[in-house]
Protein backbone atom coordinates (compact mmCIF):
# COMPACT_ATOMS: atom_id res chain seq x y z
CA UNK A 1 0.00 0.00 0.00
CA UNK A 2 1.35 3.45 -0.94
CA UNK A 3 1.73 5.94 1.94
CA UNK A 4 1.88 9.74 1.87
CA UNK A 5 3.22 12.32 4.31
CA UNK A 6 2.98 16.11 4.04
CA UNK A 7 5.79 16.87 6.50
CA UNK A 8 8.61 14.30 6.75
CA UNK A 9 10.33 16.36 9.45
CA UNK A 10 7.22 16.29 11.62
CA UNK A 11 6.95 12.54 11.10
CA UNK A 12 10.58 12.09 12.16
CA UNK A 13 9.94 14.12 15.32
CA UNK A 14 6.83 12.06 16.14
CA UNK A 15 8.72 8.81 15.60
CA UNK A 16 11.51 10.00 17.86
CA UNK A 17 9.04 10.88 20.62
CA UNK A 18 7.37 7.46 20.47
CA UNK A 19 10.73 5.68 20.32
CA UNK A 20 11.64 7.54 23.48
CA UNK A 21 8.44 6.50 25.22
CA UNK A 22 8.85 2.86 24.15
CA UNK A 23 12.46 2.84 25.34
CA UNK A 24 11.29 4.26 28.68
CA UNK A 25 8.53 1.64 29.03
CA UNK A 26 10.93 -1.19 28.22
CA UNK A 27 13.45 0.15 30.75
CA UNK A 28 10.72 0.29 33.41
CA UNK A 29 9.82 -3.31 32.50
CA UNK A 30 13.47 -4.31 32.94
CA UNK A 31 13.42 -2.67 36.38
CA UNK A 32 10.38 -4.81 37.25
CA UNK A 33 12.24 -8.00 36.35
CA UNK A 34 15.06 -7.03 38.76
CA UNK A 35 12.86 -5.48 41.46
CA UNK A 36 12.47 -8.33 43.93
CA UNK A 37 16.11 -9.37 43.77
CA UNK A 38 17.24 -5.75 44.32
CA UNK A 39 14.95 -5.18 47.29
CA UNK A 40 12.66 -2.79 45.40
CA UNK A 41 9.12 -2.76 46.79
CA UNK A 42 7.44 -0.40 44.27
CA UNK A 43 8.10 0.73 40.70
CA UNK A 44 6.40 4.04 39.81
CA UNK A 45 6.14 5.44 36.28
CA UNK A 46 5.52 9.02 35.13
CA UNK A 47 5.12 10.57 38.55
CA UNK A 48 7.80 13.11 39.57
CA UNK A 49 10.20 11.36 37.19
CA UNK A 50 10.00 8.90 34.33
CA UNK A 51 10.63 5.95 36.66
CA UNK A 52 10.94 5.79 40.45
CA UNK A 53 12.25 2.77 42.34
CA UNK A 54 11.16 2.59 45.97
CA UNK A 55 13.18 0.64 48.54
CA UNK A 56 12.48 0.49 52.29
CA UNK A 57 14.99 3.26 53.09
CA UNK A 58 15.64 4.91 49.72
CA UNK A 59 14.08 6.21 46.50
CA UNK A 60 15.85 6.19 43.16
CA UNK A 61 14.56 8.74 40.64
CA UNK A 62 15.27 7.96 36.98
CA UNK A 63 15.12 10.34 34.02
CA UNK A 64 15.27 8.29 30.80
CA UNK A 65 16.74 9.92 27.68
CA UNK A 66 17.14 8.60 24.14
CA UNK A 67 19.33 10.49 21.71
CA UNK A 68 20.74 9.81 18.26
CA UNK A 69 23.93 11.69 19.22
CA UNK A 70 25.88 12.22 22.42
CA UNK A 71 24.03 13.53 25.45
CA UNK A 72 24.65 17.20 26.32
CA UNK A 73 23.88 19.30 29.37
CA UNK A 74 20.96 21.13 27.77
CA UNK A 75 19.20 17.76 27.33
CA UNK A 76 18.85 17.39 31.10
CA UNK A 77 18.54 20.96 32.41
CA UNK A 78 14.90 20.46 33.35
CA UNK A 79 15.64 17.11 35.03
CA UNK A 80 18.40 18.62 37.18
CA UNK A 81 16.02 21.36 38.36
CA UNK A 82 13.43 18.76 39.39
CA UNK A 83 16.14 16.70 41.10
CA UNK A 84 16.99 19.75 43.22
CA UNK A 85 13.35 20.23 44.22
CA UNK A 86 12.93 16.55 45.10
CA UNK A 87 16.19 16.58 47.07
CA UNK A 88 14.88 19.43 49.19
CA UNK A 89 11.69 17.44 49.90
CA UNK A 90 13.83 14.64 51.35
CA UNK A 91 16.13 16.96 53.28
CA UNK A 92 13.19 18.71 54.93
CA UNK A 93 11.57 15.39 55.92
CA UNK A 94 8.52 15.59 53.70
CA UNK A 95 9.70 12.39 51.98
CA UNK A 96 11.14 9.49 53.96
CA UNK A 97 14.48 7.84 53.35
CA UNK A 98 17.42 8.93 51.27
CA UNK A 99 17.30 9.81 47.59
CA UNK A 100 19.40 9.05 44.54
CA UNK A 101 19.08 10.47 41.02
CA UNK A 102 20.09 8.75 37.80
CA UNK A 103 20.05 9.93 34.20
CA UNK A 104 19.51 6.80 32.09
CA UNK A 105 20.63 7.37 28.50
CA UNK A 106 21.06 5.27 25.41
CA UNK A 107 24.06 7.40 24.39
CA UNK A 108 27.27 8.45 26.09
CA UNK A 109 27.81 12.02 27.29
CA UNK A 110 29.52 14.48 24.99
CA UNK A 111 33.09 15.61 25.78
CA UNK A 112 32.16 18.75 27.71
CA UNK A 113 29.34 17.03 29.58
CA UNK A 114 31.67 14.14 30.47
CA UNK A 115 34.08 16.61 32.11
CA UNK A 116 31.23 18.26 33.99
CA UNK A 117 29.94 15.05 35.64
CA UNK A 118 33.42 14.25 36.96
CA UNK A 119 33.90 17.72 38.44
CA UNK A 120 33.52 18.76 42.08
CA UNK A 121 30.41 20.83 41.41
CA UNK A 122 28.41 17.85 40.12
CA UNK A 123 25.93 16.58 42.82
CA UNK A 124 27.23 13.48 44.58
CA UNK A 125 23.78 11.86 44.59
CA UNK A 126 23.32 12.17 40.83
CA UNK A 127 24.73 9.64 38.37
CA UNK A 128 24.75 9.21 34.61
CA UNK A 129 24.08 5.70 33.33
CA UNK A 130 24.67 4.70 29.69
CA UNK A 131 25.48 1.43 27.85
CA UNK A 132 29.26 1.57 28.42
CA UNK A 133 29.19 3.07 31.91
CA UNK A 134 30.10 1.18 35.09
CA UNK A 135 27.22 -0.36 37.04
CA UNK A 136 25.38 2.16 39.17
CA UNK A 137 23.12 -0.02 41.33
CA UNK A 138 21.85 -3.60 41.23
CA UNK A 139 18.33 -2.23 40.86
CA UNK A 140 19.26 -0.51 37.58
CA UNK A 141 19.64 -2.59 34.40
CA UNK A 142 22.43 -1.53 32.05
CA UNK A 143 20.91 0.81 29.41
CA UNK A 144 20.80 -0.32 25.78
CA UNK A 145 21.77 1.44 22.62
CA UNK A 146 18.59 0.60 20.70
CA UNK A 147 15.03 -0.48 21.34
CA UNK A 148 15.82 -3.82 19.69
CA UNK A 149 18.61 -4.37 22.23
CA UNK A 150 16.24 -3.42 25.03
CA UNK A 151 13.54 -5.79 23.86
CA UNK A 152 16.05 -8.65 23.64
CA UNK A 153 17.32 -7.95 27.16
CA UNK A 154 13.76 -7.95 28.51
CA UNK A 155 12.93 -11.11 26.57
CA UNK A 156 15.97 -12.87 28.05
CA UNK A 157 14.90 -11.82 31.56
CA UNK A 158 11.33 -13.02 30.94
CA UNK A 159 12.68 -16.34 29.73
CA UNK A 160 14.21 -17.01 33.14
CA UNK A 161 10.99 -16.49 35.12
CA UNK A 162 9.99 -19.68 36.95
CA UNK A 163 6.59 -21.15 36.04
CA UNK A 164 5.66 -18.43 33.52
CA UNK A 165 2.85 -19.51 31.20
CA UNK A 166 3.38 -16.79 28.57
CA UNK A 167 5.97 -16.84 25.82
CA UNK A 168 8.77 -14.41 26.80
CA UNK A 169 8.09 -12.14 23.81
CA UNK A 170 4.39 -11.96 24.66
CA UNK A 171 5.11 -11.17 28.30
CA UNK A 172 7.50 -8.32 27.41
CA UNK A 173 4.95 -6.63 25.14
CA UNK A 174 2.25 -7.15 27.77
CA UNK A 175 4.33 -5.39 30.43
CA UNK A 176 5.29 -2.58 28.05
CA UNK A 177 1.58 -2.04 27.37
CA UNK A 178 0.83 -2.05 31.09
CA UNK A 179 3.56 0.56 31.59
CA UNK A 180 1.98 2.77 28.94
CA UNK A 181 -1.44 2.41 30.59
CA UNK A 182 -0.01 3.19 34.04
CA UNK A 183 1.76 6.26 32.66
CA UNK A 184 -1.64 7.45 31.45
CA UNK A 185 -3.28 6.78 34.82
CA UNK A 186 -5.41 3.95 33.42
CA UNK A 187 -6.64 0.99 35.49
CA UNK A 188 -5.51 -1.39 36.86
CA UNK A 189 -2.49 0.82 37.72
CA UNK A 190 -4.19 4.21 37.81
CA UNK A 191 -1.88 5.26 40.66
CA UNK A 192 1.12 4.76 38.30
CA UNK A 193 2.51 2.13 40.70
CA UNK A 194 3.51 -1.53 40.44
CA UNK A 195 4.17 -3.44 43.67
CA UNK A 196 6.38 -6.47 44.13
CA UNK A 197 3.38 -8.28 45.62
CA UNK A 198 1.57 -8.22 42.28
CA UNK A 199 4.51 -9.35 40.14
CA UNK A 200 3.69 -13.11 40.06
CA UNK A 201 0.21 -12.25 38.73
CA UNK A 202 1.57 -9.60 36.35
CA UNK A 203 4.20 -12.01 35.03
CA UNK A 204 1.52 -14.73 34.85
CA UNK A 205 3.63 -17.13 36.85
CA UNK A 206 1.32 -20.08 37.35
CA UNK A 207 1.86 -20.78 41.03
CA UNK A 208 -1.23 -22.75 41.90
CA UNK A 209 -1.49 -25.72 44.17
CA UNK A 210 -1.88 -28.62 41.78
CA UNK A 211 -2.24 -31.34 44.39
CA UNK A 212 -3.84 -31.35 47.80
CA UNK A 213 -3.78 -34.02 50.45
CA UNK A 214 -6.02 -36.91 49.40
CA UNK A 215 -9.33 -36.92 51.24
CA UNK A 216 -9.16 -39.18 54.30
CA UNK A 217 -11.52 -42.17 54.45
CA UNK A 218 -14.97 -41.37 55.78
CA UNK A 219 -14.32 -43.87 58.57
CA UNK A 220 -10.61 -43.94 59.33
CA UNK A 221 -9.26 -46.56 61.69
CA UNK A 222 -5.73 -46.01 63.04
CA UNK A 223 -3.03 -48.60 62.62
CA UNK A 224 -1.19 -50.24 65.47
CA UNK A 225 1.27 -47.83 67.18
CA UNK A 226 0.59 -45.32 64.44
CA UNK A 227 3.22 -42.53 64.26
CA UNK A 228 2.55 -38.81 63.94
CA UNK A 229 3.11 -37.15 60.58
CA UNK A 230 5.46 -34.40 61.77
CA UNK A 231 7.82 -35.55 64.52
CA UNK A 232 10.80 -33.20 64.07
CA UNK A 233 12.90 -35.50 61.89
CA UNK A 234 14.30 -33.84 58.76
CA UNK A 235 13.69 -36.84 56.51
CA UNK A 236 11.52 -39.89 57.08
CA UNK A 237 10.96 -42.87 54.82
CA UNK A 238 7.68 -44.76 55.32
CA UNK A 239 7.55 -47.99 53.34
CA UNK A 240 4.67 -50.37 52.75
CA UNK A 241 3.05 -52.45 50.05
CA UNK A 242 0.24 -50.95 48.04
CA UNK A 243 -2.78 -51.26 50.31
CA UNK A 244 -0.80 -50.70 53.51
CA UNK A 245 -2.69 -47.47 54.15
CA UNK A 246 0.20 -45.01 53.69
CA UNK A 247 -1.84 -42.40 51.85
CA UNK A 248 -4.81 -42.76 54.21
CA UNK A 249 -2.48 -42.34 57.18
CA UNK A 250 -1.00 -39.17 55.68
CA UNK A 251 -4.37 -37.65 54.80
CA UNK A 252 -5.81 -38.38 58.25
CA UNK A 253 -2.84 -37.28 60.36
CA UNK A 254 -2.55 -34.10 58.28
CA UNK A 255 -5.88 -33.02 59.76
CA UNK A 256 -4.32 -32.98 63.23
CA UNK A 257 -0.96 -31.38 62.37
CA UNK A 258 -0.31 -27.68 62.95
CA UNK A 259 2.82 -27.59 60.79
CA UNK A 260 2.76 -26.15 57.26
CA UNK A 261 2.10 -29.11 54.97
CA UNK A 262 2.30 -29.87 51.27
CA UNK A 263 1.59 -33.13 49.44
CA UNK A 264 2.90 -34.15 46.05
CA UNK A 265 2.57 -37.44 44.19
CA UNK A 266 5.83 -37.72 42.26
CA UNK A 267 4.94 -40.93 40.42
CA UNK A 268 5.04 -39.29 36.98
CA UNK A 269 7.79 -36.71 37.65
CA UNK A 270 11.23 -37.20 36.14
CA UNK A 271 14.12 -36.84 38.56
CA UNK A 272 15.61 -33.63 37.10
CA UNK A 273 12.19 -31.91 37.20
CA UNK A 274 11.49 -32.92 40.80
CA UNK A 275 12.81 -29.81 42.58
CA UNK A 276 10.94 -27.50 40.20
CA UNK A 277 7.65 -29.36 40.67
CA UNK A 278 7.93 -29.47 44.45
CA UNK A 279 8.97 -25.80 44.58
CA UNK A 280 5.86 -24.77 42.65
CA UNK A 281 3.61 -26.84 44.91
CA UNK A 282 5.18 -25.63 48.14
CA UNK A 283 5.22 -21.97 47.07
CA UNK A 284 1.53 -22.14 46.20
CA UNK A 285 0.63 -24.03 49.36
CA UNK A 286 2.47 -21.76 51.79
CA UNK A 287 2.65 -18.36 50.10
CA UNK A 288 -0.15 -18.52 47.52
CA UNK A 289 -2.20 -15.92 49.38
CA UNK A 290 0.80 -13.74 50.20
CA UNK A 291 1.81 -12.25 46.86
CA UNK A 292 4.65 -10.19 48.32
CA UNK A 293 6.43 -13.30 49.53
CA UNK A 294 5.94 -14.98 46.16
CA UNK A 295 7.48 -11.99 44.41
CA UNK A 296 10.59 -12.37 46.56
CA UNK A 297 10.76 -16.12 45.94
CA UNK A 298 10.00 -16.57 42.23
CA UNK A 299 12.97 -14.56 41.01
CA UNK A 300 14.01 -14.57 37.35
CA UNK A 301 16.49 -17.34 36.68
CA UNK A 302 15.86 -19.14 39.97
CA UNK A 303 16.09 -22.94 39.82
CA UNK A 304 13.77 -25.22 41.74
CA UNK A 305 16.42 -25.79 44.41
CA UNK A 306 17.01 -22.04 44.75
CA UNK A 307 13.27 -21.43 45.11
CA UNK A 308 13.11 -24.07 47.86
CA UNK A 309 16.04 -22.37 49.59
CA UNK A 310 14.22 -19.03 49.38
CA UNK A 311 11.07 -20.62 50.80
CA UNK A 312 13.13 -22.02 53.67
CA UNK A 313 14.69 -18.61 54.32
CA UNK A 314 11.28 -16.95 54.61
CA UNK A 315 10.05 -19.74 56.88
CA UNK A 316 13.11 -19.22 59.08
CA UNK A 317 12.37 -15.48 59.29
CA UNK A 318 8.89 -16.36 60.57
CA UNK A 319 10.36 -19.10 62.83
CA UNK A 320 8.35 -21.76 61.03
CA UNK A 321 8.98 -25.12 59.41
CA UNK A 322 7.11 -26.98 56.70
CA UNK A 323 6.60 -30.69 56.07
CA UNK A 324 6.53 -31.94 52.49
CA UNK A 325 4.97 -35.35 51.82
CA UNK A 326 6.24 -37.03 48.65
CA UNK A 327 4.18 -40.03 47.59
CA UNK A 328 5.66 -42.84 45.44
CA UNK A 329 9.20 -41.80 46.34
CA UNK A 330 10.47 -45.20 45.18
CA UNK A 331 9.96 -43.99 41.58
CA UNK A 332 12.73 -41.36 41.95
CA UNK A 333 16.47 -41.97 41.98
CA UNK A 334 18.09 -41.44 45.37
CA UNK A 335 20.52 -38.89 43.89
CA UNK A 336 17.63 -36.66 42.80
CA UNK A 337 16.15 -36.79 46.28
CA UNK A 338 19.44 -35.65 47.83
CA UNK A 339 19.41 -32.22 46.18
CA UNK A 340 15.75 -31.81 47.07
CA UNK A 341 15.93 -32.60 50.78
CA UNK A 342 19.17 -30.65 51.16
CA UNK A 343 17.67 -27.40 49.86
CA UNK A 344 16.71 -26.03 53.29
CA UNK A 345 16.83 -27.08 56.93
CA UNK A 346 13.39 -25.51 57.40
CA UNK A 347 11.83 -28.13 55.14
CA UNK A 348 11.07 -31.59 56.50
CA UNK A 349 10.25 -34.46 54.17
CA UNK A 350 8.11 -37.57 54.60
CA UNK A 351 8.78 -40.00 51.75
CA UNK A 352 6.06 -42.59 51.11
CA UNK A 353 7.30 -45.56 49.13
CA UNK A 354 6.59 -49.13 48.17
CA UNK A 355 9.22 -51.79 48.77
CA UNK A 356 11.72 -51.90 45.90
CA UNK A 357 15.43 -51.99 45.19
CA UNK A 358 15.41 -48.18 45.37
CA UNK A 359 14.64 -48.24 49.09
CA UNK A 360 18.06 -49.51 50.14
CA UNK A 361 19.74 -46.83 48.03
CA UNK A 362 17.52 -44.11 49.52
CA UNK A 363 18.33 -45.35 53.03
CA UNK A 364 22.07 -45.35 52.32
CA UNK A 365 22.13 -42.05 50.43
CA UNK A 366 19.95 -40.02 52.80
CA UNK A 367 21.10 -41.75 55.97
CA UNK A 368 17.59 -42.77 57.04
CA UNK A 369 15.98 -46.03 58.09
CA UNK A 370 12.69 -47.11 56.60
CA UNK A 371 9.67 -47.05 58.91
CA UNK A 372 6.82 -49.52 58.54
CA UNK A 373 3.14 -49.04 59.22
CA UNK A 374 2.18 -52.03 61.35
CA UNK A 375 -1.33 -52.54 60.01
CA UNK A 376 -4.55 -53.05 61.91
CA UNK A 377 -4.69 -54.75 65.27
CA UNK A 378 -7.13 -57.55 66.04
CA UNK A 379 -9.43 -55.10 67.83
CA UNK A 380 -9.43 -52.67 64.90
CA UNK A 381 -10.19 -55.43 62.40
CA UNK A 382 -13.02 -56.64 64.64
CA UNK A 383 -14.44 -53.12 64.85
CA UNK A 384 -14.39 -52.85 61.07
CA UNK A 385 -16.03 -56.26 60.78
CA UNK A 386 -18.76 -55.30 63.24
CA UNK A 387 -19.51 -52.16 61.23
CA UNK A 388 -20.05 -54.36 58.17
CA UNK A 389 -22.19 -56.89 60.03
CA UNK A 390 -19.50 -59.60 60.24
CA UNK A 391 -19.16 -62.12 63.06
CA UNK A 392 -16.03 -63.74 64.41
CA UNK A 393 -14.01 -64.29 67.56
CA UNK A 394 -10.44 -63.29 68.37
CA UNK A 395 -8.92 -66.31 66.64
CA UNK A 396 -11.01 -65.72 63.51
CA UNK A 397 -9.74 -62.17 63.16
CA UNK A 398 -6.20 -63.23 63.96
CA UNK A 399 -6.49 -65.74 61.14
CA UNK A 400 -7.75 -63.01 58.81
CA UNK A 401 -4.85 -60.72 59.77
CA UNK A 402 -2.39 -63.47 58.87
CA UNK A 403 -3.99 -63.97 55.48
CA UNK A 404 -4.03 -60.26 54.67
CA UNK A 405 -0.87 -59.20 56.47
CA UNK A 406 -3.03 -56.81 58.48
CA UNK A 407 -2.95 -54.30 55.63
CA UNK A 408 -6.06 -52.11 56.01
CA UNK A 409 -7.20 -52.25 52.39
CA UNK A 410 -6.92 -56.04 52.24
CA UNK A 411 -8.61 -56.59 55.61
CA UNK A 412 -11.43 -54.25 54.68
CA UNK A 413 -11.90 -55.89 51.29
CA UNK A 414 -11.95 -59.40 52.77
CA UNK A 415 -14.54 -58.34 55.34
CA UNK A 416 -16.74 -56.85 52.63
CA UNK A 417 -16.55 -60.15 50.76
CA UNK A 418 -17.47 -61.96 53.99
CA UNK A 419 -20.48 -59.70 54.47
CA UNK A 420 -21.67 -60.00 50.88
CA UNK A 421 -20.86 -63.64 50.04
CA UNK A 422 -20.39 -65.57 53.30
CA UNK A 423 -23.26 -64.28 55.48
CA UNK A 424 -20.79 -62.21 57.50
CA UNK A 425 -19.02 -65.26 58.95
CA UNK A 426 -15.32 -64.40 59.17
CA UNK A 427 -14.14 -67.98 59.59
CA UNK A 428 -15.85 -68.97 56.33
CA UNK A 429 -14.14 -66.29 54.26
CA UNK A 430 -10.82 -67.22 55.88
CA UNK A 431 -11.30 -70.86 54.94
CA UNK A 432 -12.24 -69.91 51.39
CA UNK A 433 -9.19 -67.67 50.99
CA UNK A 434 -6.85 -70.30 52.44
CA UNK A 435 -8.33 -73.07 50.27
CA UNK A 436 -8.51 -70.68 47.28
CA UNK A 437 -12.19 -71.55 46.76
CA UNK A 438 -13.47 -67.97 46.96
CA UNK A 439 -15.33 -66.71 43.90
CA UNK A 440 -14.77 -62.95 44.20
CA UNK A 441 -11.21 -61.83 43.42
CA UNK A 442 -9.82 -59.81 46.31
CA UNK A 443 -8.08 -56.44 46.15
CA UNK A 444 -5.07 -58.19 47.63
CA UNK A 445 -4.83 -60.54 44.66
CA UNK A 446 -5.49 -57.82 42.10
CA UNK A 447 -2.85 -55.46 43.48
CA UNK A 448 -0.13 -57.90 44.47
CA UNK A 449 -0.44 -60.06 41.36
CA UNK A 450 1.25 -57.25 39.44
CA UNK A 451 4.16 -57.43 41.86
CA UNK A 452 4.28 -61.22 41.73
CA UNK A 453 4.19 -61.29 37.94
CA UNK A 454 7.34 -59.14 37.79
CA UNK A 455 9.35 -61.76 39.68
CA UNK A 456 11.58 -64.15 37.73
CA UNK A 457 11.09 -67.94 38.02
CA UNK A 458 13.44 -68.55 41.00
CA UNK A 459 11.81 -65.67 42.89
CA UNK A 460 8.28 -66.94 42.22
CA UNK A 461 9.31 -70.45 43.28
CA UNK A 462 10.88 -69.09 46.47
CA UNK A 463 7.67 -67.26 47.36
CA UNK A 464 5.63 -70.35 46.51
CA UNK A 465 7.58 -72.87 48.57
CA UNK A 466 8.11 -70.60 51.57
CA UNK A 467 4.47 -69.47 51.59
CA UNK A 468 3.67 -72.71 53.40
CA UNK A 469 5.52 -71.40 56.46
CA UNK A 470 4.05 -68.65 58.60
CA UNK A 471 7.05 -68.70 60.94
CA UNK A 472 10.53 -67.32 60.18
CA UNK A 473 13.13 -69.75 58.85
CA UNK A 474 16.90 -69.38 58.65
CA UNK A 475 18.46 -68.94 55.21
CA UNK A 476 19.91 -72.44 55.32
CA UNK A 477 16.49 -73.88 56.21
CA UNK A 478 14.80 -71.91 53.43
CA UNK A 479 17.46 -73.08 50.96
CA UNK A 480 16.75 -76.70 51.89
CA UNK A 481 13.03 -76.19 51.23
CA UNK A 482 13.72 -74.70 47.77
CA UNK A 483 16.19 -77.44 46.89
CA UNK A 484 13.69 -80.18 47.66
CA UNK A 485 10.62 -78.40 46.28
CA UNK A 486 12.04 -77.03 43.01
CA UNK A 487 15.64 -78.30 42.89
CA UNK A 488 17.01 -74.76 43.21
CA UNK A 489 20.69 -74.56 44.08
CA UNK A 490 21.62 -72.57 47.23
CA UNK A 491 23.40 -69.88 45.17
CA UNK A 492 20.30 -69.27 43.03
CA UNK A 493 18.11 -69.34 46.13
CA UNK A 494 20.34 -66.77 47.87
CA UNK A 495 20.05 -64.43 44.89
CA UNK A 496 16.27 -64.80 44.94
CA UNK A 497 16.19 -64.07 48.68
CA UNK A 498 18.17 -60.85 48.20
CA UNK A 499 15.89 -59.60 45.45
CA UNK A 500 12.75 -60.54 47.36
CA UNK A 501 14.02 -58.67 50.39
CA UNK A 502 14.45 -55.43 48.41
CA UNK A 503 10.89 -55.77 47.09
CA UNK A 504 9.47 -56.14 50.59
CA UNK A 505 8.23 -59.66 49.88
CA UNK A 506 10.53 -61.09 52.53
CA UNK A 507 10.33 -59.86 56.13
CA UNK A 508 13.46 -60.11 58.26
CA UNK A 509 13.32 -61.25 61.89
CA UNK A 510 16.39 -60.99 64.08
CA UNK A 511 19.74 -61.64 62.44
CA UNK A 512 19.15 -64.31 59.81
CA UNK A 513 15.53 -65.44 59.97
CA UNK A 514 12.88 -64.40 57.48
CA UNK A 515 9.50 -65.33 56.08
CA UNK A 516 7.30 -64.36 53.17
CA UNK A 517 5.11 -61.31 53.87
CA UNK A 518 1.68 -62.52 54.95
CA UNK A 519 -0.03 -60.45 52.27
CA UNK A 520 2.00 -62.19 49.54
CA UNK A 521 1.55 -65.74 50.81
CA UNK A 522 -1.84 -66.39 49.14
CA UNK A 523 -0.31 -65.69 45.72
CA UNK A 524 2.56 -68.03 46.53
CA UNK A 525 0.14 -70.75 47.57
CA UNK A 526 -1.74 -70.36 44.29
CA UNK A 527 1.48 -70.64 42.29
CA UNK A 528 2.55 -73.71 44.29
CA UNK A 529 -0.78 -75.43 43.67
CA UNK A 530 -0.62 -74.65 39.96
CA UNK A 531 2.95 -75.99 39.79
CA UNK A 532 1.74 -79.53 40.50
CA UNK A 533 1.19 -81.88 43.42
CA UNK A 534 4.80 -83.11 43.47
CA UNK A 535 6.23 -79.66 44.22
CA UNK A 536 3.64 -79.06 46.94
CA UNK A 537 4.32 -82.44 48.49
CA UNK A 538 8.09 -81.95 48.42
CA UNK A 539 7.83 -78.50 50.00
CA UNK A 540 5.64 -79.81 52.82
CA UNK A 541 7.97 -82.72 53.48
CA UNK A 542 11.01 -80.43 53.51
CA UNK A 543 9.41 -78.11 56.06
CA UNK A 544 8.28 -81.08 58.15
CA UNK A 545 11.74 -82.63 58.21
CA UNK A 546 13.63 -79.45 59.11
CA UNK A 547 11.16 -78.70 61.92
CA UNK A 548 11.53 -82.23 63.32
CA UNK A 549 15.32 -81.92 63.14
CA UNK A 550 15.28 -78.62 65.03
CA UNK A 551 12.60 -79.66 67.53
CA UNK A 552 14.92 -80.99 70.28
CA UNK A 553 16.66 -77.60 70.50
CA UNK A 554 13.82 -75.27 69.49
CA UNK A 555 10.47 -75.62 71.26
CA UNK A 556 9.00 -72.46 69.74
CA UNK A 557 5.21 -72.89 69.87
CA UNK A 558 4.69 -71.38 66.41
CA UNK A 559 7.10 -73.91 64.92
CA UNK A 560 5.33 -76.73 66.70
CA UNK A 561 1.97 -75.55 65.36
CA UNK A 562 3.44 -75.38 61.84
CA UNK A 563 4.79 -78.92 62.25
CA UNK A 564 1.36 -80.16 63.31
CA UNK A 565 -0.19 -78.56 60.23
CA UNK A 566 2.39 -80.24 58.01
CA UNK A 567 1.56 -83.62 59.59
CA UNK A 568 -2.13 -83.04 58.86
CA UNK A 569 -1.48 -81.88 55.29
CA UNK A 570 0.76 -84.89 54.58
CA UNK A 571 -1.56 -87.36 56.28
CA UNK A 572 1.13 -88.34 58.81
CA UNK A 573 -1.28 -89.63 61.44
CA UNK A 574 1.17 -91.63 63.58
CA UNK A 575 3.55 -88.78 64.57
CA UNK A 576 0.53 -86.54 65.02
CA UNK A 577 -0.97 -88.98 67.55
CA UNK A 578 2.39 -89.37 69.28
CA UNK A 579 2.73 -85.62 69.75
CA UNK A 580 -0.87 -85.33 70.91
CA UNK A 581 -0.27 -87.91 73.64
CA UNK A 582 3.25 -86.82 74.64
CA UNK A 583 3.13 -85.13 78.05
CA UNK A 584 6.07 -82.83 77.32
CA UNK A 585 4.20 -81.03 74.54
CA UNK A 586 1.19 -80.51 76.78
CA UNK A 587 3.42 -79.09 79.51
CA UNK A 588 4.96 -76.69 77.00
CA UNK A 589 1.50 -75.68 75.82
CA UNK A 590 2.35 -76.70 72.27
CA UNK A 591 -0.66 -78.95 71.78
CA UNK A 592 -4.15 -77.53 72.35
CA UNK A 593 -6.22 -79.43 74.89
Amino acid sequence: METFNLDPRQLARIEAVHRGFLYQHLYAAACLFDAARAGVTHVIVENDEDVELVQPDRRIYLQVKTRASNLILSDIDGALSRFAAIRQEHEEGRRSGSCQFVIVSNSAPGPEFAKLITGKEWPSDTRLHWPQSPAVDEALPLPWRTIADGFEACRAAAETLPFSVLAPETLVWKIAGRMMAAAGGIEPSSNHTFTVEELPALFEQLVVQLQDFPAPPLRYRPQEHEPNLANGQRVRLVVGLSGAGKTSWVSQTALHTSDRLAYYDIAEISGPALANAVARELAARIFGSRGGKLGEILLPGASGTEILFAIGRHLAEDKLTATVVLDNAHRIAAADLVSLVGASDQLQFVLLAQPSATIARIEATLGVKAELLLGWSNETAAAEGASLGCRGDFSDYERLLKITGGLPLYVQNALKIAAESYEGVVTRVCAALEDRTHIVETAQELILSDVFDRFNDPERRAVAALSLSDVPLTQSEASVVLKRAFDLEPEIAATAFRRLRTSGTIQIFGVDRFKIHDAMRPLGRTYLSDAGGEHLQNAREAIRDLLIKALPNDHDRQRVFLLLRMFVALGNVKPLVEMATDEIFHELGSVPK
